[in-house]
């Protein structure tokens, strides 16, 4: 009996990862939706959430490979750098002192911590750290307080622009990535870089890339964003470059730390540093971009 029970569950279907994707997303959507709308300081708190839950991956990784950071310091490290971003929103200058300050704090830690064996590379990955997730994540902060015109006859209206160019910014990166998956899982044959994710295919990347075109189309018709066409496809096609490269980044920084996924807090997706590893740098991008132009 107790064979017949082993034999019934090795034959068990493995769970559909696509439907596992979805269920998983969709309670919350509306959740991220309303954090994003409702003002600064909720997307500041999202984004320190996010940062913290990160940065844990990143940590349990490193600890794979016997690196020690000095933790408390590292988390009130990234709480500063998300707290200058909220307190001063819109000026970038405040990232600055932290930076610095932060960067000698670190340093004189790790040189004056005996009981690591690797001072200076758990000093070095736990920095890099910083900038990567922290530092780049918090620019979604900046980049709600943007403040340009909406075109009036917009179908969604009575939304702040800021909101509207991060909802432009995170679906043209989310939905083209979305693409790729499924452009990828059709038609996929030639690897993109199968050194760093084997999965990854140029059929993939190029629905993806015009799936950011498109979405980027429909969300700057939807909210009214202040664009000509070339340039919101533009912006769309840069969407459809970064979010892979952003993504074979963090699969470069896995690989690295010797491990496959950053960790498994979202079913479907992985770790929450393999889900937003695609806009990471998509959003500065933005905001540089915009604050440029308007």
């Amino acid at each position: 009996m107790a064979n017949e029970t082993a034999g019934t569950g090795a034959l068990a279907p493995k769970p559909n990862p696509v439907l596992q994707r979805i269920l998983t997303v969709l309670p919350l959507l509306p959740i991220l939706i309303a954090l994003l709308w409702w003002s600064v300081t909720s997307v500041a708190i999202l984004v320190l959430i996010a940062s913290f839950i990160c940065l844990s991956e990143v940590f349990g990784s490193m600890a794979e490979r016997k690196l020690r950071p000095y933790l408390p310091f590292w988390y009130i490290f990234a709480g500063a750098l998300v707290g200058s971003a909220w307190r001063d929103s819109g000026n970038i200058a405040t990232f600055a002192p932290v930076i610095a300050i932060g960067t000698i704090v670190s340093l004189c830690i790790a040189v004056l911590r005996p009981e690591d064996e690797q001072p200076l590379y758990s000093w070095a990955f736990s920095l890099a750290a910083m900038l990567y997730v922290p530092f780049l994540l918090s620019h979604l902060i900046l980049l709600r307080t943007v403040e340009t015109p909406l075109n009036p006859t917009a179908l969604i209206t009575g939304v702040s622009s800021g909101f509207a160019w991060i909802v432009f910014t995170l679906a043209t990166t989310w939905l083209g990535d979305t693409c790729a998956y499924f452009t990828g899982r059709s038609f996929g044959k030639t690897a993109l870089a199968p050194r760093l994710s084997p999965k990854k295919t140029w059929e993939g990347s190029i629905g993806g890339f015009f799936g950011a075109i498109i979405t980027a189309i429909t969300v700057a018709t939807l909210f009214g964003l202040p664009m000509s066409l070339s340039v919101t496809i533009a912006l769309g096609a840069l969407a459809g470059v970064l979010g892979p490269i952003g993504d074979l980044a963090e699969s470069h920084i896995k690989r690295q730390l010797g491990v496959k996924d950053a960790g498994s807090i979202l079913p479907g997706h992985g770790g929450m540093l393999d889900r937003i590893d695609s806009i990471l740098f998509m959003v500065p991008v933005m905001f540089y971009i915009i604050t440029a132009l308007y």
